[in-house]
């Protein structure tokens, strides 16, 4: 099979395994899950037992690493990239199966927030920076982009809360004594709306963005933005001919 073979079928076995797995399972095999109660943790699971467990919970990672190194291999990344996104998400992977903790540290919370903090900072100078040389749509994507981390942002300042303070949701004794269990319901439905609507703005400024710069689905010309658009309004110049007065 040739590259681009290969990278379709490894990103159709990706995204299969997320809408079937990660999404669709998880309608029926959560609420198992919720039935067993404690005994979840302590008995043999619904639907195959630890197999089936295993699967449905490293679909969500698995499944999203499959889909990138299929669109990697489509739009034939360099080696290098590929070895590093393959060996990153093994990585990533072995992390998130083996590694566990039952402190509570708060430095590493507070410490992670202000990498957030400072990275979402940088994001708005740089689009302030860069939104003044676009044109066109290329503005309106850029200002989807700039949505859509906002609305990210705000979800990470949401999930602070519910798992900190004041909700403190990672302290079951805390969140009970304090009668907060509407409180964080209604949390985690903020956090959801948020993680929607920036993944909603992202997907829609990357479609914003193909189109105006002309260029393929998993294309992989070596012309800049401008060049394509360029060689597209040729083709378009050079049909001209073909069009009679008969057309529509």
């Amino acid at each position: 099979m040739n590259r681009r073979t290969v990278a379709t079928v490894t990103a159709i076995a990706g995204a299969v395994y997320l809408v079937t797995i990660a999404w669709m399972c998880s309608w029926w095999y959560v609420p198992a899950l919720l039935g067993l109660g404690p005994r979840a943790f302590t008995e043999r699971t619904p639907y195959g037992g630890t197999a089936f467990f295993v699967i449905w919970a490293s679909s969500g990672v698995l499944g999203g690493i499959l889909v990138a190194l299929g669109a990697a291999l489509y739009c034939a990344v360099g080696r290098f990239r590929l070895l590093l996104l393959a060996s990153g998400g093994t990585v990533l992977v072995a992390w998130l199966v083996f590694w566990t903790t039952t402190s509570h540290n708060a430095v590493v919370f507070g410490a992670g927030g202000g990498l957030i903090l400072l990275c979402f900072l940088t994001s708005c100078l740089d689009w302030a920076g860069t939104r003044r040389h676009l044109s066109g749509l290329l503005r309106t994507a850029a200002d989807l982009r700039l949505a859509a981390n906002v609305s990210f942002f705000i979800a990470a300042w949401g999930l602070c809360g519910l798992l900190g303070g004041p909700l403190f949701a990672l302290r079951s004794e805390f969140s009970a004594m304090r009668g907060t269990e509407s409180a964080r319901w209604g949390l985690a439905i903020k956090v959801l709306a948020c993680l929607v609507l920036g993944w909603g703005f992202t997907a829609v400024a990357q479609r914003i963005e193909r189109r105006e710069r002309s260029l393929p689905l998993g294309g992989d010309s070596d012309e800049s933005p401008m060049e394509s658009r360029e060689s597209a309004f040729r083709r378009v110049r050079s049909s001209e001919p073909m069009i009679t007065s008969g057309g529509i």
